[in-house]
């Protein structure tokens, strides 16, 4: 399978071979008459407000002209924000053959879920709708702002198929004619409908983003987080055991004492594997479960942890890792079979495993792997101190795949918070391994400029030397970085804007980022009894009660304001992300200003030459109808002049003369080409003159045809001429 990342890389001419087989990209006959298969409708699908664009798709057989697998693409566009449903734009490419489903939707997972380009608020808040459960067909699938649906149309060169849709203005929806008219008469009575019986259920999906998130968070979303909060307060738990830390946890050693278990294990895994490799969507945590349930009964859990699998020690966690399978990863980890920070014997993590491979960025679940199980392993060292730098570093060479893994792990770290980019910077970034050498060595030794410049855009050392004496400012590729196109990666802009907001927090805050405490909870105000009836008895309860109520009051005031940091803080973080995307998109708009200015250049220049072209063409058709180069050239007053025997000299200077010349470059072409046919007449004269060039020719000839020397030619004439009168 291609990798989702080389989607975008299919060339324009294989896609226009691809279209010059159907009728997408042509018009149809009809009469003799051209019409377009591309047509702009207005439609209403579920009480929402679309632009339809539809595509006739028919192919062609090879011999005839007549079609067959008539079919049609509908494409829609919101009215209400002009969100694309960018699922139908792709089915272009899917009716083409060009893509499959699986890689469109690993394209989605990697290029769209996960990517914080999408993330315009908030990192909670991802500006796209995922309606690809929608119980309507017709608004199934994946919405997208409308900037960056051109962008994907351009990229993957399906614009001028569908450019009507882009652009069209959307307040001409009722001037446009309706798709279906029942369908159309249709949504708006259930639209109504569900006004009044289901308070618009189906509305919410449509609203913006952050709407959305906020409603399918009461409905589904505060699930999703209790899973994902006990998934990662799971991890946690298990990465505080690492007794071993920074390092991973050493290779489990199978003897005498625990080779039966490891066989029964084994056993299982291998089925487990293969059940996972059979069913498209992997095996059900329960079935895992359920293989192993006489196991976790009959052993205990540290019995069972971490069985290694094959000679380097891999364990299942490995191997599940290796071949992306999310579902796998989550079982062994929440089941007690394998601690997400096991190393093999050369201590790499599952991590290093995963990236190691294409597999996890070909399925698209990379994000999840890393955020939900394997986030720990970023912070780990193997037994050679190497970081999952330095490992992401030895891909280079291997595949393209280390940009997407480094580009989702640096997203993941920024997202999070603050502490866990300083401690990339402080824990990572500079580790040196038992050579002493940093990750910066190695993509200097690889000579990767891309991922140079971006270890040096975190704040890489460049004077650490290595055991060598050899340190990354030696080599003259640094002075290079200016020149490395990182245009169309926002990963940079990502990285300078996350630095700036953390030290201008470091600046405030010292030299650590100040953790934000939790919200405590609130104690209930006391209730003081006493059974004196003094006046001081009384006071002293009075005084209780009142201490009780104001500390009860100081902590729910405390607790306000833990509250407003806590949101000032995502509020900040999150500006972050806002802050990155605003600056990649204004750096490419400025880009393509610039470019636009000059293609205005270029084309001005254009038609200031053609312009210019067109004035001497005319020129030289006015010239060539006034005076004839072949015909003989005479100035009457002149030539009377000269003809009568008279002299000229009087008609110097004379206006009426002048006016009657021909301009000066006509003057001295003809000047120039009298005097080249008067020297050829000059020599034809002189040959003609002069026979001793002739008379040299023929004796030659003489000499050739009667085989007797040049030389003696002239005394062979005389007998040669009668011979030939006398055979006359």
């Amino acid at each position: 399978m291609d990798s989702p990342i080389n989607l975008g890389d299919l060339t324009t001419q294989s896609i226009q071979q691809r279209l010059f087989e159907t009728h997408i990209n042509n018009k149809s006959k009809s009469d003799g008459n051209c019409t377009s298969l591309a047509t702009i409708y207005s439609a209403i699908y579920s009480g929402i407000k679309t632009i339809q664009l539809t595509l006739k798709f028919s192919t062609k057989k090879s011999t005839t002209d007549v079609e067959e697998n008539q079919d049609e693409i509908i494409i829609l566009r919101r009215v209400q924000d002009s969100f694309v449903n960018v699922s139908q734009l792709f089915e272009i490419l899917i009716k083409l053959d060009l893509i499959s489903v699986g890689q469109l939707n690993n394209f989605f997972d990697n290029e769209i879920i996960s990517k914080l380009r999408y993330f315009g608020s908030s990192s909670k808040n991802p500006q796209y709708l995922d309606l690809r459960n929608h119980e309507n067909i017709y608004i199934k699938g994946i919405w997208i702002p409308y900037d960056k649906a051109v962008d994907l149309a351009l990229k993957f060169d399906i614009y001028e198929i569908t450019k009507k849709l882009f652009l069209v203005d959307v307040h001409d929806f009722d001037k446009l004619p309706k798709a279906n008219k029942r369908l159309y008469q249709e949504d708006d009575d259930d639209d109504d409908d569900d006004d009044d019986s289901n308070e618009g259920d189906d509305k919410h999906v449509f609203d913006s983003p952050s709407k959305k998130q906020k409603v399918e968070k009461k409905i589904r979303i505060d699930k999703n987080s209790e899973n994902i909060d006990a998934n990662r307060q799971l991890v946690d738990s298990l990465t505080l055991k690492n007794s071993n830390h920074p390092y991973t946890l050493p290779s489990i050693v199978i003897d005498d004492s625990n080779s039966e278990i490891a066989n029964e294990i084994k056993a299982k895994l291998g089925e487990v594997f293969k059940r996972d490799d059979e069913q498209p969507s992997g095996i059900l945590f329960d079935d895992v479960k359920s293989t192993f349930v006489d196991q976790l009964t009959k052993y205990s859990s540290e019995a069972i942890l971490d069985i290694p699998l094959d000679p380097k020690g891999q364990t299942a966690l490995h191997f599940a890792s290796s071949l992306a399978s999310l579902n796998l990863i989550a079982a062994f980890i929440k089941l007690g079979l394998n601690s997400p920070i096991r190393g093999n014997i050369d201590g790499e993590s599952p991590l290093v495993s995963c990236i190691q491979v294409t597999n996890s960025m070909e399925k698209g679940n990379f994000t999840k792997i890393l955020s939900n199980w394997l986030y720990p392993n970023i912070w780990l060292l193997d037994n050679k101190k190497r970081t999952i730098l330095h490992h992401l570093t030895l891909q280079i060479d291997k595949n393209e795949s280390y940009r997407f893994y480094t580009t989702k792990i640096l997203e993941y770290i920024i997202s999070n918070n603050d502490q866990y980019l300083l401690d990339l910077r402080s824990k990572v970034l500079n580790a040196q391994d038992e050579q002493g050498n940093t990750a910066l060595h190695y993509a200097i030794e690889k000579e990767s400029k891309w991922f140079i410049k971006l270890l040096v855009n975190l704040g890489a050392d460049i004077s650490i030397t290595n055991k060598r004496d050899i340190k990354p400012s030696d080599f003259e590729i640094l002075r290079d970085l200016d020149s490395t196109d990182t245009n169309n990666d926002s990963i940079f802009e990502l990285i300078s804007t996350s630095l700036e907001f953390l030290n201008k927090r470091l600046e405030i805050g010292g030299p650590k980022i100040p953790a934000i405490e939790d919200v405590k909870e609130v104690p209930t105000p006391k209730i003081f009894e006493t059974e004196e009836s003094s006046t001081s008895g009384r006071i002293f309860q009075s005084i209780q009660q009142l201490l009780s109520n104001t500390n009860a009051e100081y902590e729910g005031i405390l607790n306000s304001k833990r509250e407003q940091i806590k949101s000032l803080d995502k509020t900040l973080h999150d500006a972050t992300i806002v802050t990155a995307n605003n600056r990649f998109n204004s750096k490419k708009i400025t880009e393509k200003l610039i470019k636009l200015d000059n293609l205005k250049l270029q084309v001005a220049n254009v038609t200031d030459k053609l312009a210019l072209s067109k004035q001497e063409l005319d020129e030289e058709i006015d010239e060539s109808k006034e005076y004839d180069a072949d015909e003989p050239f005479v100035i009457p007053p002149i030539f009377d002049k000269l003809k009568a025997g008279e002299s000229a000299q009087e008609l110097i200077g004379d206006e009426s003369v002048l006016k009657q010349l021909q301009p000066a470059p006509i003057l001295k072409a003809r000047i120039k080409a009298y005097k080249e046919i008067n020297a050829k007449l000059e020599q034809e004269l002189q040959s003609l003159v002069d026979y001793t060039d002739l008379t040299s020719k023929f004796k030659k000839v003489v000499s050739v045809c009667t085989n007797v020397d040049v030389n003696e030619v002239d005394e062979f004439l005389d007998g040669l001429l009668e011979a030939v009168e006398g055979q006359q």
